[in-house]
């Protein structure tokens, strides 16, 4: 028993009306690595040149939320990826998940490894990761 609390049902409520409602989107950031924070909004993101295989990337697969877990279908390829078609003319450092309607920043993660873009490198974003 508790006194207080979101009960799985309260979880699964607000995943779905963040995800499933929502128009989402991952961006790729070249800010420098550790340089987010809490206060860092959309604006603040740096992308690569949209040209040689970089642009936003529309979540457009399925989410689902159990027990206040969520996790995402892409299709085929199963995670979110870009082909570079070239050099996007910087250093990749992050991604990060937008809500596009509202213009916000909902999830960001660093690369654990930063990612130059050549012709024909994938650079693969598996969200749970992200999501975490």
């Amino acid at each position: 028993m508790a006194t207080e609390g979101t009960p799985y049902q309260g979880l699964d409520y607000a995943a779905s009306k963040l995800y499933v409602s929502s128009v989402l989107s991952l961006v790729a950031y070249t800010n420098a690595a550790n340089s987010l924070s809490d206060a860092t909004v959309y604006a603040d993101l740096t992308q690569p040149a949209s040209a040689n295989g970089y642009a936003p990337i529309l979540l457009n697969g399925v989410f689902t939320s159990t027990n206040g877990t969520v996790t995402y279908d892409h299709g085929t390829p199963d995670n979110p990826r870009w082909t570079a078609t070239g050099s996007w003319g910087t250093t990749v450092n992050g991604i990060a998940m937008i809500d596009v309607s509202a213009g916000k920043i909902l999830h960001f993660r660093d690369c654990a490894v930063p990612f130059v873009a050549a012709n024909l490198r994938k650079l693969d974003v598996d969200l749970t990761t992200l999501l975490t």
